[in-house]
């Protein structure tokens, strides 16, 4: 089974260090959290794997994953909001299911936007 670039690169192909800190979370839960059911970057990281590992196993989602960097460019934000860009891809490339594989690889691949500095 073939699987995009972008779901080899993501933490759950290479699991976290035990000791590597999470990225620092702002006071309000990011939405790609909350959508996964956590208030924690932390702990949405387990349900974020298991997200992923069921997409894997749906047509859809697989489509969803193989065309993602086409819809979305390369680099995720954590403050991006899965359900804004889910509505980049086509109507037959996403199911009710999409924004929250969206929430996975945001949680999994997603890096803090920091301002460029002037």
């Amino acid at each position: 089974m073939w699987l995009s670039r972008f779901v080899k690169s993501l933490p759950l192909f290479h699991p976290q260090v035990q000791g590597e800190a999470a990225p620092p979370l702002c006071e309000a839960p990011l939405k790609a959290v909350r959508m996964l059911g956590v208030e924690r970057l932390a702990d949405a990281r387990t349900r974020a794997e298991h997200a992923l590992d069921g997409a894997r196993r749906c047509s859809c989602c697989r489509g969803l994953l193989a065309h993602l960097y086409d819809r979305l460019g390369s680099t995720l934000f954590l403050d991006d909001d899965p359900e804004q860009l889910a509505r980049a891809f086509e109507d037959d490339e996403r199911d009710r299911f999409t924004p929250r594989v969206l929430a996975a690889c945001i949680v999994l691949a997603g890096r803090a936007r920091v301002a460029p500095a002037v």
